[in-house]
């Protein structure tokens, strides 16, 4: 177990549990959009927010694979976590529209119900999402980790996940 001790940070994931929780995310949101049990509108929040939550972990990943000092925790923020992962490649500056749509379903859409989703915003949520877990130093690390690990192992387009989204 970690010990958070005071003026020190340590990270008690590494960057294997970032990518295997938001591997799960990306599964949560194929079988809620598979899944008839409940409306689609009523599943709307559940997959824009696992889009963004995906994404933020897979950025957490590669952050604490490039530093395991780097000091992210408690950041939810995709824009902040994007201006950390650019201190270590400057090429993360190019999926920065990406992440501020996706940061629109973050922490604050968990907890409130004032939020109104488009059926047009998951699929920008989906297609988003897709452009994280496709950017080249993202998919380099998840590669690694599944030779590495043998992790759950998505299909290499994922879309094909995603139904009618995809």
């Amino acid at each position: 177990m970690y010990e958070i001790k005071k003026d020190a940070f340590q990270n008690i994931n590494d960057e294997y549990d970032y990518f295997i929780s938001a591997q799960r995310d990306i599964m949560t949101i194929s079988n809620t959009i598979e899944s008839k049990r409940f409306s689609f509108e009523d599943n709307v929040e559940t997959i824009c927010r696992c889009a963004a939550e995906a994404a933020e972990k897979m950025l957490r990943g590669w952050i604490i694979y490039n530093d395991n000092n780097a000091d992210i925790y408690g950041i939810h923020d995709l824009n902040a976590l994007n201006i950390i992962a650019n201190k270590y490649d400057v090429s993360f500056s190019g999926i920065e529209d990406t992440l501020i749509n996706l940061n629109n379903y973050t922490t604050n859409l968990r907890y409130s119900s004032r939020f109104t989703i488009e059926k047009h915003e998951v699929k920008t949520c989906l297609k988003n999402l897709k452009c994280i877990y496709d950017f080249p130093l993202i998919k380099e690390l998840r590669d690694k980790l599944h030779m590495d690990k043998n992790f759950i192992k998505l299909p290499e387009n994922i879309n094909t996940l995603f139904g009618e989204f995809g």
